[in-house]
């Protein structure tokens, strides 16, 4: 099937940007003050006290979407100071782009977390702890005095069904973020979408009437809406499993604690 000139000169842009620079890099950057956005608005749903996390983390991450369409808006504002027309039938290989990361970025940047996650230590209880100590007295018994003996595992008192629902939640974490991945292994063909659309919207290439013109908004949601939705579900998915497993808990590191003191 014959492509579209739109979809040609989108392939060209593609191409140079993996040339001339690294778009995924930009993306992960990008990304990484996504997932920042969406750690202080659980944070702050938290304080304002929505302890419920199978509720709280898809907000969170819905906010953290459209704090990644502001910044997708903040990249292309930068790009389009850089256009210039050469001539009508857009050269590309004379258009040179400044695809240089966000100006404010300082590499020496580090940021430090703390060690503990947002209200509180977790609770002292175990799950199920009398079955398991009914069922292994010996192993109850080599490990009074002092609670430092045995190996980490054995400090884990965990019954199945907390244990299963650990395993959940973790299978689900570790999908939201192979759809975040993804979008980072999408990024060239993302950047260079809308940055064509994002320039034709401009008046810069007015001579180019026969390519479709779209809003960049447009490309940008088509290519990110369902990896953003399959976050939010993963998530939300792994907030009811860590709930029903740690009720008592309102975030993943009260969870951890729990789990560790256990």
């Amino acid at each position: 099937m014959k492509r579209s000139r739109r979809e040609r000169t989108i392939e060209k842009v593609k191409r140079r940007l993996m040339r001339k620079s690294l778009p995924r890099v930009q993306v992960s950057l990008i990304l990484l003050l996504t997932g920042l956005a969406g750690f202080l608005a659980s944070f702050s749903l938290l304080r304002l006290g929505l302890g419920w996390m199978w509720l709280r983390y898809p907000i969170a991450i819905l906010f953290a979407y459209c704090v990644f369409l502001l910044l997708l808006r903040l990249w292309l504002s930068l790009q389009r100071s850089q256009h210039e027309l050469p001539n009508p039938e857009l050269d590309l290989s004379a258009v040179e782009v400044n695809y240089s990361p966000l100006p404010s970025y300082n590499p020496d940047f580090k940021f430090s977390g703390g060690g503990g996650d947002a209200g509180g230590g977790g609770a002292g209880g175990s799950w199920g702890g009398s079955s398991l100590q009914a069922a292994s007295p010996s192993s109850s018994a080599s490990s009074g005095g002092g609670g430092g003996g045995g190996s980490f595992l054995d400090n884990i008192d965990l019954d199945l069904e907390g244990g299963w629902l650990l395993i959940v939640a973790l299978v689900a974490i570790i999908g939201g973020l192979l759809a975040a991945f993804y979008v980072i292994y999408a990024a060239p063909a993302l950047l260079a979408e809308i940055l064509v659309d994002g320039v034709l919207l401009t008046g810069l290439y007015k001579q180019m009437k026969r390519i479709e013109q779209r809003h960049w908004l447009r490309s940008a949601v088509r290519r990110t809406l369902l990896p953003a939705l399959l976050a939010t579900i993963f998530f939300s998915i792994a907030g009811y499993a860590l709930q029903r497993a740690v009720p008592e808990a309102h975030s993943i590191g009260e969870v951890w604690k729990h789990v560790v003191k256990s």
